[in-house]
């Protein structure tokens, strides 16, 4: 089985592409929470507003929204493939109202998706995992899966190391492609050879 990273900044070479900077409105505090895989709803505002960036003159939208928040911010198309194969996890889809660099509303075609909690699915040294004096992850220079540990992984999850990262299954990566959604960048990632 393969595995993918899907890479939340987009295509940066295509400056007509849209770029979001920051959490929807009134998360302040709890923005945190959807880059980390922590629960969110409950804080989540009922009427979310996201704006584009203003020192990003792009206004193309495509089915994955680039940002500078690591927020897994996709169309509603893309929203509905990952939930057909990820019944198994829990995830949360927040939708949000888009706004152009006036202020004016843009698109309401949007979620942001959170698969809640991480997985231990990295082999810690072929990643170059450096751990900090208190015992947390200070840099994974890159991601390695275990092959001990893959077997059970489900279709998106984010590693223990880094919750800011999202990785997909094989299945899934090759039912996101067979859309052809735009902007949105599937990176192979390498299974360790040590058993």
């Amino acid at each position: 089985m393969k595995f993918f990273q899907i890479n939340t900044i987009g295509d940066l070479h295509e400056p007509e592409l849209a770029l979001v900077d920051g959490a929807p409105e009134g998360m302040s505090l709890r923005a945190y929470c959807m880059s980390e895989g922590d629960p969110a709803l409950r804080f989540y505002p009922k009427e979310a507003k996201v704006s584009l960036r203003s020192d990003h003159p792009g206004i193309k939208l495509s089915s994955l929204l680039g940002n500078t928040s690591s927020y897994l911010i996709v169309r509603a198309d893309v929203k509905e493939v990952i939930a057909a194969h990820a019944k198994d996890i829990e995830v949360e889809y927040l939708p949000f109202d888009l706004y152009d660099h006036r202020k004016r509303l843009y698109s309401q075609d949007y979620f942001i998706i959170n698969p809640i909690g991480t997985l231990d699915c990295l082999d810690v040294a072929a990643s170059g995992v450096k751990i900090g004096p208190e015992g947390s992850v200070i840099h994974v220079a890159r991601f390695v899966l275990d092959p001990k540990k893959v077997a059970p992984l489900p279709a998106l999850f984010r590693p223990k190391e880094e919750p800011a990262v999202y990785i997909v299954t094989e299945t899934l990566a090759l039912a996101l492609k067979e859309k052809g959604f735009t902007n949105l960048q599937l990176e192979p990632l390498s299974i360790s050879p040590n058993a």
